[in-house]
């Protein structure tokens, strides 16, 4: 029998975790949730599907903390960057493929529209893997080449950066804030607040205030130029240029929390007070304050306020902006019924009642509709159709067809929420009369391009008189679901932005409020088992609980001095029918039209 010298059962055990972590229980949550979607079993395929990046993320913790302990740090660095590469490659590249409905398809995860999402994703699970060896051997002195400390110290902070401010530093690059009584914690990362871990831990690998100062400086460069192509149409992101004194400012206030004040503060001049306070109670202060904030982020992850609305082509400039976000005003209705798939959608829109003359040069009045449709297997990546007249400051008339693909914080996604302009479509009908009256239609119809015969989306319009005609055309992804959802998702209307979305809503918006206007809009419809049906129920919805789906709405901001005429309303307006004026009073939500 062979003798193996040395081999111990507590070797073979630290072989065996090293081999597991940090790449393996990522992989099989993955392939164990994704079995439930191909079983047919959509219930425990989404209770899981959430906790994929949780679970990607806290598996290389756990992995780092192991290599930390029992390798030395640059190979702990470089294990914990071949398994990254390796979850990476799993879940972008080799993916297999399966057939639904006889489409074959990989399970691989969305790469973005940028096609960086494996790479961001990658190397968030990169971090949060190599910054317990960080840690470990800054706080060990494992570090002793004095050429290369400010260099890892700047690395290192920057990799803390990350690790802190990845979801919300993300979603506000990709035009994401969160709910309004958890804005204030964006404000305090984008401020930045949680340079002071940052400024602690480069400093004491740097052994200097400078390395501090820098981290934090490049750290903001850095999660800038990770997240700046994400789509972000109508954002200020100028903001980040006047936030770099503040990250260092704060990145300062770590570093002297961790190496005492510079020699010109402890001068006699000093204020007495300020001797007194000891360096360990100001870091422990510091470091409790940055916790608490990068946590309330964390488990506030959910509570994103995320808003689309048209193609900035047509109207170019910001409106009104929430933390350098845009928002818009949007009124209008709902089909207040249960959720089921169509394949066509049609609105009548006629602005009976407005002045161009009181459009702002970059502000406009529109007035339309728009519609889900989800995909086949990527949780969370789902789409919203509008079709929409405009009516512009010089009294021209614009159609609009576009699609949005938006995508959930999920892992598949990237791990952070984002927004896409698919495609867009728009045909100038110069000066009408106000009169007019514009149909809209939205079909899923098969076209052929390539050769390739496939379910796409045409928009088409039409005048009295005039046949429909077709002014936008659109082949998508072949994950998509070829079909429209109408109806209610999740729950009575009431419980949103928890609850419900309201997947076919039609109404009337601007870039900025705009006084004396009046739109009608006609007999919102939908083709079900090959016949035209108006929808039966219609309920309000302002911009702020306009949620078409869980996370996403049309518009944003409510169109306050907005009011309505319908059915349940004034019995002089027939069913189908609903007048939304600007009169300066109150529209409630889910108020009942017909």
């Amino acid at each position: 029998m062979t003798d193996f010298p040395g081999l111990t059962l507590r070797r073979i055990l630290r072989g065996i975790s090293l081999l597991i972590f940090p790449w393996l229980p990522p992989f099989l949550f993955e392939k164990i949730d994704f079995s439930f979607h191909l079983n047919h079993q959509p219930a425990l395929y989404y209770d899981l599907t959430g906790y994929r990046l949780p679970v990607d993320m806290a598996s290389f913790a756990l992995g780092g903390i192991l290599a930390a302990y029992l390798l030395r740090p640059r190979w702990a660095t470089v294990q914990i960057a071949i398994n990254a590469i390796l979850v990476g490659t799993l879940f972008y590249v080799a993916c297999p493929v399966y057939g639904p409905g006889g489409v074959w398809q990989p399970e691989c995860y969305n790469s973005g529209p940028d096609g960086l999402l494996g790479f961001r994703l990658a190397g968030i699970m990169f971090c949060f893997g190599v910054l317990p060896v960080i840690v470990k051997a800054a706080s060990e002195g494992e570090i002793p080449n004095r050429r290369i400390r400010p260099a890892i110290g700047i690395l290192s902070g920057t990799i803390l950066t990350i690790v802190m401010v990845y979801l919300p530093i993300s979603a506000w690059f990709s035009g994401v804030t969160y709910l309004p009584s958890f804005l204030v914690f964006q404000e305090l990362v984008l401020v930045g607040i949680p340079q002071i871990a940052t400024g602690i831990l480069a400093s004491r690998i740097g052994r200097s205030l400078k390395t501090g100062v820098a981290s934090g400086i490049v750290s903001l460069l850095f999660a800038s130029i990770l997240f700046w192509t994400p789509e972000c149409p109508g954002c200020d992101r100028s903001l980040v240029y006047i936030l770099v004194p503040s990250w260092a400012l704060f990145a300062l206030i770590g570093s002297i929390t961790e190496l005492g004040l510079p020699s010109w503060l402890q001068r006699p001049k000093a204020p007495h007070w300020l001797g007194k306070i000891r360096p360990q109670d100001a870091q422990r202060v510091g470091l409790a304050l940055v916790i608490t904030v990068c946590l309330t982020t964390l488990i506030a992850s959910n509570l994103w306020d995320a808003s689309v609305m048209y193609a900035t082509s047509l109207s170019p400039g910001s409106g009104d902006l929430s933390l350098g976000q845009p928002y818009y005003p949007y009124v209008g209705g709902y089909y207040n019924s249960s959720q089921y798939r169509i394949c066509c959608v049609e609105i009548g829109v006629n602005i009976s009642m407005a002045n161009p003359r009181l459009l702002a040069p970059n502000n406009f009045l529109m007035a339309g509709m728009g519609v889900q449709s989800p995909n086949c297997c990527v949780d969370g990546w789902d789409f919203g159709w509008r079709a929409d007249v405009f009516l512009m400051p010089n009294g021209s008339l614009i159609l609009s067809g576009s699609s949005w693909e938006t995508c959930d914080g999920n892992a598949n996604c990237g791990g952070y929420i984002w927004e896409h302009l698919w495609y867009h479509s728009q045909v100038n009908l110069g000066s009408k009369p106000l009169s007019i009256l514009i149909y809209l239609r939205m079909d899923w119809e098969q076209m052929t391009i390539g050769g390739e015969t496939r379910e796409g989306v045409n928009w088409y319009y039409n005048t009295t008189g005039t046949p429909w005609t077709l002014f936008g055309s659109y082949l998508p992804d072949p994950r998509l679901g070829t079909y429209f959802d109408i109806g209610l998702s999740g729950g009575q209307a009431s419980t949103i932005p928890e609850g419900s979305a309201l997947l076919y809503q039609f109404g009337v918006a601007s870039k900025i409020h705009v006084s004396g206007w009046s739109v009608l809009l006609i007999d919102p419809s939908f083709e079900f088992q090959g016949s035209w049906r108006v929808m039966e129920r219609a309920n309000v919805v302002q911009g702020d609980y306009s949620y078409w789906k869980v996370r996403y709405r049309w518009g944003g901001m409510p169109y306050d001095g907005v009011t309505a005429r319908a059915n349940l309303i004034d019995k002089t307006i027939p069913p189908g029918v609903v007048e939304f004026s600007y009169t300066g009073g109150t529209l409630t939500n889910f108020t009942p039209l017909w």
